[in-house]
């Protein structure tokens, strides 16, 4: 099945002259696509100092197929196997090919072509369908805005070849305003929510605590193309009894494929405010999002991040994404791009292989094995313990080619870390650099350049602006050998063999719209 559009592949639409009808986010369909890093099945990603391996896969749905343009070539990076399309000459997955070659083409998830329709066009009838659905259903909502002010329960569970869709044929065109404290709660398998704005509709600070609630097994959910604003912590996930217990189980396997993620206000909820907060299961993935604008309100003095995997959250993938913590108010409290890990108890936390109620997160750390590549982090400074990248108790996760401008007073980043486990940074642009007042083990850390903001003004043309367009690369070009892991760029351009610092490859030569051009569009996307 094909992909759908996103922010993800939008490279590809400008490289290759291909669009999506109706579709005015400026994203593209591009036919069959190759899978990107990942391994299948399941499997858990895992790093050391030498390699570092993601999950990108979702079972059948995520199996290599031959691109629109070309063939998919293969290469292993460590015990992941690398995919690339390939638009009709030969590449080795490292990024080493210029013009069109190797653009990053990753599986997105199928399409819905192939379903049962099930058209909607109110209320009761949008309810009735999701009560009721069963595997294939493609429940599409007419235009229109629609208002619920109830927990939406979904339970029912596709299959990975008869995915249920609840979706708008185009973005833009459907709205969904949410009034009740948690108003998706998902518990059935294989579900895709796409194209559709879920707006928190509240009047009462009490309630638009989450927009969707995953929970227990509710495995491969896929969030696609959608807007959602105004809610504490947009997505909750985490574990559940399913049974007898005491062990919980966990959603696995949750993509965020090209969404629109913030707030056009302080959303006074007295709760955990983090746009995907995200407690334990596997092989998430988070590419493509935009987020921006989820501070708490100063009244509210607690932290907001925009990722944040945590009780014992195992081989996660964060890539590709746009990261603006304040674009539009920036008088709220303590704001955090990325962060690894917490100290949450053992007894919310995945890894229970003993079954007796409690996770490894103590033993093994909150956040693992995850792969943080080729995102850009705007604005995180406001509050003491502000950053773009923070690394509570983590194991061997793997940071590299990430962008954080905008820092100071603070450091880009923040490591503690886990006392027996390193987490690499490697080949980043790092604001004022890496504040390690904490640290429970030396930071393993090399090939990072860490630039004041005064020499990061100099090197980009106007990144305050959103503009990533280089002014001076001298410093920030070509300067180590391409980290095998990493062999796209923030837009899915390849790397050369000396790549350059940072989310985008600016030295090596290829075809479409410069990647500091597609940032920008991005950008100028928050309001």
């Amino acid at each position: 099945m094909d992909s759908r559009c996103s922010w993800t592949i939008l490279t590809l639409a400008f490289a290759l002259g291909s669009g999506c009808a109706g579709d005015d986010s400026g994203s593209a369909a591009t036919g069959d696509t190759a899978t990107g890093t990942g391994t299948t099945s399941g499997s858990s990603a895992s790093t050391s100092a030498g390699s570092a391996t993601a999950t990108s896969t979702s079972g059948a749905s995520a199996s290599a197929s031959t691109s629109a343009t070309g063939t998919g070539d293969t290469d292993t990076v460590g015990t992941t196997t690398t995919t690339t399309a390939t638009t009709g000459a030969e590449t080795d997955g490292t990024g080493t090919t210029g013009g069109d070659e190797g653009l990053y083409d990753p599986d997105n998830g199928p399409s819905h072509e192939g379903g049962t329709v099930v058209a909607v066009c109110s209320e009761p009838e949008i309810l009735a369908a999701i009560a009721d659905a069963s595997a294939g259903d493609v429940i599409t909502v007419c235009p229109g805005t629609f208002s619920f002010n109830q927990l939406i329960s979904v339970d029912a569970d596709g299959t990975d070849a008869a995915r249920i869709f609840l979706r708008a044929e185009a973005p833009g065109t459907v709205t969904f305003n949410l009034s009740h404290i948690e108003n998706f709660k998902i518990s059935g398998k294989f579900w895709i929510f796409e194209n559709i704005t879920f707006f928190g509709a509240c009047e009462s600070p009490n309630a638009c605590e989450h927009a969707f609630h995953i929970v227990g097994d509710a495995d491969d959910v896929i969030l696609r193309d959608n807007e959602v604003v105004n809610f504490a912590s947009h997505v909750k996930l985490n574990g559940e009894i399913v049974g007898m217990g005491p062990a919980k189980s966990f959603p696995d396997r949750t993509w965020f494929i090209g969404n629109f993620w913030h707030n056009t206000k302080y959303v006074e909820n007295d709760a955990p405010h983090n746009i995907l907060n995200l407690d334990g299961g596997e092989d998430h993935v988070v590419r493509g999002n935009i987020f921006a604008d989820y501070s708490t309100p100063a009244s509210l003095p607690k932290s907001a991040s925009a990722v944040y995997p945590k009780a014992s959250a195992l081989g996660m993938l964060i890539e590709q994404n746009l990261i603006v913590c304040e674009k539009s108010r920036t008088d709220g409290e303590t704001n955090r791009g990325i962060q690894l890990g917490d100290g949450a108890p053992a007894s919310i936390c995945d890894g229970d292989d003993d079954q007796d109620g409690n996770g490894d997160c103590v033993e093994k750390g909150q956040s693992q094995e995850a792969v943080v590549r080729n995102n850009i982090v705007i604005g995180c400074n406001n509050g003491g313990s502000s950053a773009g990248i923070i690394v509570g108790s983590d194991r061997e996760s793997w940071i590299s080619h990430n962008t954080v401008y905008n820092a100071e007073p603070r450091s880009a980043a923040f490591y503690e870390g886990h006392p027996n486990f390193d987490t690499l940074f490697r080949f980043n642009i790092l604001e004022n650099g890496i504040n390690t007042d904490y640290a429970k083990r030396p930071i393993n850390e090399a090939n990072n350049i860490t630039p004041s903001q005064a020499e990061m003004n100099a090197i980009f043309t106007a990144p305050a602006a959103g503009d990533f367009s280089l002014a001076d690369g001298a410093t920030i070009t070509e300067q180590n050998a391409a980290d095998p892991a990493v062999p796209h760029d923030f837009c899915g351009y390849p790397r050369g063999e000396s790549a350059d610092l940072g989310a985008i490859e600016y030295s090596t030569t290829y075809g479409g719209t410069p990647c500091a051009t597609i940032v920008k569009a991005m950008y100028d996307k928050i309001p």
